[in-house]
């Protein structure tokens, strides 16, 4: 009871469901990746094959070890993160709006310049001219760099669909929001070029993390069109259930990517 000798509301009993919905989630995927056959790389290479060639000559190697991305989608997908886990600290994980026309016409330029220099790489696998040649700095710096775009114009579009009450500011306000955002991903990107095999596994989970995340994200779009639910979360608490349940179903699409493409000869497997 409370002061005034009513019954307070059970707050906690209400959100039991979704929390043991996350944490059964969480533990599942852990007893999965200890029974799975291989190390982790292993596991985490072909997980992510689905949605990556992993190229050797595309990729950086720590130590030998190949990352399980290659050079490009460890930029996108880790600036992404990022500035995605940014844009929360900083209170606008759940901003409505997108930035004014200028600083958008910013974003669009930075997934430009990925797209561009990826246009070049392929004219030069098809033998086509090209203006120079592709290099795997370039590769991840540029990755690195659409990533923020991407998250800055990806998540007002998920709060929209998903959020009852979310805050009615853009992801980004001013041009130097932008650069300091960069910081994060150029610094990343100067880590995986380092090579040093410390950073391997931080850099990694990263990148992977990134690819998880961003997944999730658009899948919970779309699922949440197509059910007909949007605006449906208030809490916290309340985006622990559709999160739980689309992050299985985004791992389950990685994983069948993956399985399709072992089974048309162009990946590899883990046992």
């Amino acid at each position: 009871m409370d002061q005034s000798g009513q019954t307070a509301p059970a707050v906690s009993l209400d959100h039991r469901g979704p929390l043991w919905l996350a944490s059964g989630t969480a533990l599942a995927l852990l007893a999965l990746a200890v029974a799975l056959p291989g190390s982790l790389l292993d596991k985490l290479t072909w997980l992510d094959s689905g949605v990556c060639p992993q190229r050797p000559a595309h990729s950086y190697f720590f130590d030998g070890q190949q990352m399980p991305l290659e050079a490009r989608m460890v930029g996108i997908f880790a600036g992404f993160l990022l500035t995605f886990l940014g844009l929360w600290l900083v209170g606008r994980g759940r901003a409505l709006q997108w930035p004014s026309r200028r600083l958008n016409i910013v974003l669009a330029a930075c997934v430009l310049v990925m797209v561009f220099d990826g246009l070049n790489s392929t004219f030069l696998d098809l033998g086509w001219l090209t203006l120079y040649q592709p290099q795997n700095w370039l590769r991840v710096v540029t990755g690195a760099v659409s990533g923020v775009g991407m998250a800055g114009l990806l998540l007002p579009v998920v709060n929209i669909t998903v959020w009852r009450r979310g805050y009615l500011t853009p992801t980004f306000r001013r041009g130097r929001e932008i650069v300091y955002a960069l910081i994060p991903a150029l610094l990343y990107a100067v880590g995986v070029m380092s090579g040093w095999g410390i950073l391997f596994w931080p850099l990694s989970l990263l990148a992977v993390g990134g690819v998880i995340v961003m997944l999730v994200m658009l899948n919970l779009v779309i699922f949440t069109i197509v059910l007909r639910k949007e605006n449906r979360v208030n809490s916290f608490y309340g985006f622990l259930t559709p999160a739980s349940l689309v992050l299985l179903v985004s791992l389950g699409e990685m994983a069948l990517f993956a399985a399709l493409r072992v089974a048309l000869g162009g990946g590899q497997t883990f046992v």
